[in-house]
């Protein structure tokens, strides 16, 4: 595999990868002609008609496995049904692989010359009556045997005639419910989903001095939930800029943010090269809601780094010539964690975020890091490698998740803060974001890095021995990670106080996903994560609910002969710091009334920064909007 290889100060381009702009043997293999029709959204069924070129003899198809951004082999292969393979009109006898169930192999036969396949996707949680949300690798199936760069896809999307859609895909033309995109390579396709629906509107955040346009396109439940407001259009426009000042480069040819509003689809983004699939996590009331809007407001920011960070540059072992090979993970903390520090820098320079939302987001996940036990046992590196999205909340703290996320960011920030600090704040993280993400302006070839591409770069920026430096973070375990030494170094510390934040009040009220409204978080003082109606989400392990012998899935009815409530638990843990007496909580188990002593009087806690005085503020500079002038 070819790589992009920095050495301190030089930039030596030993290779450049191939992807999707090259061209090399595209069209040898024949198009395939790919019909994807919604005939009734409200069913929520997706038709797929594929004709895949062919000669006779053996032939095996992939179904994508190794989904781009996912991480992980979780390809929606479970979810496909109805499979029928016909040549010259009659049916093909089919075998599924025996050990990979993404593989199918068929016998093309003779003086056939292309197989028609079909099938059915349910469109599950990204279709509505009004609106859909398509990624077409759920959609396809693929030779084997060739990259897919190689193998040309002719896509055709039938969808109601009233819907309007966005996707970086370009027209070729619309006739009522057909739409006709023009060929492109099959991994070009998977990298350019497509948002339609009935309540749609597009806003255009192009900078008045660039030429390369940038689109925030929109489709909601309603007319309501596509509605946006002048500071709301104003700050995305100015993310549009800050992204510019701080990478000083582009990699796309235009830039498409897809954003799905809606309280019946999923919810959370995806990157991609030339656009984002955004899911948000507010749902219909993302741009009515204040708390919403705060807590989505990273959401475009995060994924449009990724244009940069994951998709034009991405890890050596990210890259992969088809969907079947699998990746490698283990730069996953530069990948997301440094995406999840530029993101939220540009969300907050930008406007969408204000400087004390900034710091109140970071303190609760530094917070929620600091509280995550299996920091004692388990490394950040160990995180990248056995990456899981849908792991149970019970016990997380001590299993650990995907912490390159949060973690991540908190390793960056310490990053960006000995950088200023070595030189006397002539350079920053800013530096090396423009350094390493910028090469090859318009170009979006994809170049691949490693760690030492990383260290080397660093280097570039400011001579430190960061390869210790970064091996001592993502290698240690426990105490052996200077966890809050970026917040420490920026001239701020982590307290605690009995007064949320407005950020987690907003995570508590009007929440996330799953759990929007309905949990509340006292793992920073009792150690116990809890849905509003008592049932415990997830218990501290070796903290005060644990000792007292507590666990997820248990129920909690009262507090101190008190009928539980979240506002009666915090009343009693205020109450226990003056009369130092144990909580007597009575919990539900399985059917089993049990009381449980818990010896907690630290009173309730929760995350703030504060400034330490005599010290720089780093963070006023590094979340200071940038000038911003004439660029691409």
């Amino acid at each position: 595999m070819k790589r992009l290889t920095w050495w301190l100060g030089a930039v030596v381009l030993a290779a450049c990868m191939p992807c999707m702009a090259e061209t090399g043997k595209q069209g040898t293999l024949g198009t395939v002609e790919l019909t994807v029709r919604l005939p009734n959204p409200g069913q929520k069924i997706l038709y797929v008609r594929e004709i895949i070129p062919a000669e006779p003899g053996s032939l095996t198809l992939y179904y994508p496995k190794w989904i781009p951004g996912d991480h992980s082999p979780d390809g929606s292969i479970d979810e496909v049904m109805g499979f029928a393979f016909t040549a010259g009109g009659r049916r093909i006898e089919w075998q599924r692989d025996e050990l990979d169930r993404f593989a199918f192999h068929l016998t093309v036969p003779q003086g056939e010359h292309q197989v028609e396949i079909g099938f059915q996707f349910p469109g599950g949680n990204r279709v509505t009556p009004n609106l859909m949300d398509l990624t077409w690798d759920q959609l396809a199936l693929y030779r084997a045997g060739s990259p897919t760069k190689e193998q040309i896809f002719q896509p055709t999307l039938v969808i109601p005639a009233d819907w309007q859609y966005a996707s970086v895909l370009e027209t070729a033309a619309r006739d009522g419910e057909r739409i006709a995109f023009k060929p492109v390579p099959f991994n070009t396709l998977v990298d350019s989903p497509v948002i339609a629906g009935k309540y749609f509107r597009t806003v255009d955040l192009t900078p008045a001095d660039s030429s390369v346009h940038r689109y925030l396109d929109l489709v909601g439940d309603d007319a309501a939930a596509i509605a946006m407001s002048d500071s709301q259009i104003a700050g995305y426009r100015h993310l549009v800029e800050q992204a510019q000042a701080l990478f000083r480069s582009h990699h796309y040819d235009s830039y498409h943010f897809l954003l799905t509003l809606s309280d019946y689809t999923s919810v959370g983004g995806l990157e991609h090269h030339q656009s984002s699939d955004d899911r948000a996590r507010g749902g219909s009331k993302m741009l009515a809601d204040a708390g919403h809007f705060m807590l989505d407001g990273s959401l475009l920011p995060h994924e449009y780094t990724h244009s940069w960070n994951g998709k034009f540059m991405r890890p050596e072992g990210l890259w992969q010539p088809d969907f079947e090979q699998p990746q490698y993970t283990q730069l996953l903390w530069v990948y997301e964690g440094l995406t999840v520090y530029l993101g939220d820098v540009l969300t907050a320079r930008s406007g969408l975020w204000s400087a004390d939302t900034w710091r109140e987001a970071f303190a609760y996940r530094a917070a929620s890091m600091v509280h995550h036990a299996g920091r004692a046992w388990r490394p950040l590196i160990d995180t990248t490698t056995a990456v899981n999205y849908g792991s149970p909340n019970a016990w997380s703290n001590w299993r650990r998740g995907n912490d390159f996320y949060p973690e991540g960011e908190l390793l960056w920030l310490a990053v960006d803060a000995k950088i200023r600090e070595l030189s006397r704040e002539r350079r920053s993280i800013d530096d090396f974001a423009q350094s390493f993400f910028g090469v090859d302006d318009g170009s979006f070839v994809t170049h691949t890095y490693t760690f030492d591409d990383v260290v080397a770069a660093l280097y570039k920026v400011q001579p430190f021995d960061w390869q210790k430096f970064l091996r001592a973070w993502i290698d240690g375990i426990g105490e052996q990670v200077p966890l809050l030494s970026g917040i420490e170094a920026s001239g701020w510390r982590l307290v605690y106080t009995d007064t949320p934040s407005g950020y987690e009040s907003a995570l508590e009220n009007v929440g996330m996903g799953e759990l929007e409204g309905k949990g509340f978080n006292e793992m920073f003082s009792i150690g116990m994560f809890l849905h509003k109606d008592g049932k415990i989400v997830d218990v501290l392990w070796d903290g005060p609910a644990f000792n007292g012998g507590l666990a997820p899935n248990m129920k909690l009815v009262s507090v101190n002969d008190r009928d539980f409530s979240p506002a009666v638990l915090r009343e009693e843990i205020a109450r226990a710091q003056k009369s130092k007496k144990p909580l007597q909580l009575r919990v539900e188990n399985d059917g089993v009334s049990e009381l449980h002593a818990i010896r907690y009087d630290g009173g309730l806690k929760y995350p703030h920064l504060v400034r330490v005085p005599g010290k720089t503020d780093y963070l006023q500079r590094i979340l200071a909007a940038k000038p911003v002038g004439k660029g691409s």
